[in-house]
């Protein structure tokens, strides 16, 4: 990607979650750079170069570092160096993205929760005819071989 291609991403307009656009901590560019990091922060993370933040925002380049560098040292975000050149940008804390083999993995462990409470539901205390409690046993699941 050149310094001033457009890196793909899933835009779909602009939104500033509370805390960032009520923080004290942060100026009014930290605030929308933040923002278009975590926009353009995918399952690899965000490579905008700072030439690119700069041509986006109208700003020269060393001011797009001194606000990344400070978004840095509040913690919003996270820098990695990779290919010794190559600058990846993470959005960090609660606004962290979460990996999508991670929401996969969730999605699954969820449905398989869901099945088991399910099947458990099909056994447990009953009344009888005359009004015993007795105690039904759970038919076994062919899926997950639960009992």
């Amino acid at each position: 990607m050149s310094d001033t291609e457009k890196p793909a991403r899933d835009f779909k307009g602009i939104w500033i979650p509370k805390e960032i656009w009520l923080s004290d901590q942060l100026s009014l560019m930290e605030k929308i750079l933040f923002v278009e990091i975590h926009s353009l922060d995918n399952e690899r993370g965000c490579f905008a170069t700072n030439k690119y933040f700069a041509a986006f925002f109208g700003l020269h380049p060393r001011r797009i570092a001194g606000h990344i560098a400070s978004l840095k040292q509040k913690g919003f975000i996270t820098i990695a160096i990779h290919n010794l050149n190559e600058r990846v940008i993470h959005t960090a804390g609660r606004f962290a993205r979460v990996p999508d083999h991670e929401i996969r993995r969730l999605q699954q462990e969820r449905t398989k929760l869901i099945h088991r409470m399910k099947i458990g539901s099909r056994g447990g205390m009953t009344k009888n005819g005359m009004g015993a409690m007795t105690l039904s046993a759970r038919l076994p699941c062919r899926n997950c071989h639960a009992e």
